[in-house]
């Protein structure tokens, strides 16, 4: 019992962390003229100036996941999380799908 009790604590150890979210930032080319919240990604995004935030449970920054944000607020002039951001070419790629 005790053996089991140990090895199921030492299992949600390391299964926490990955359940957690990660930060990530999108910068607008274009600040919001109000503070606002917008779904994309499957995450709610709060946007205030130049700036919106969420906590995805993700990762990675990827294409993808910017053009779903883009598509919902418009043209993006970076976007990252804690550890890494776009690339210019990868942000270029991400502001084809930016809503107009």
């Amino acid at each position: 019992m005790i053996r089991t009790a140990s090895i199921a604590a030492a299992a949600a150890a390391f299964a926490l962390p990955a359940l957690a979210g990660t930060s990530f930032t999108a910068v607008l080319t274009k600040p919001v003229e109000k503070s606002d919240s917008i779904v994309a990604a499957k995450a709610l995004w709060d946007c205030d100036g130049d700036k919106c935030v969420a906590e995805l449970n993700r990762r990675t920054v990827t294409v993808r996941t910017c053009k779903k944000v883009a598509s919902e607020v418009g043209e993006l002039a970076a976007f990252s999380n804690e550890k890494e951001s776009l690339s210019e070419a990868d942000l270029a790629k991400c502001n084809e799908a930016a809503k107009r």
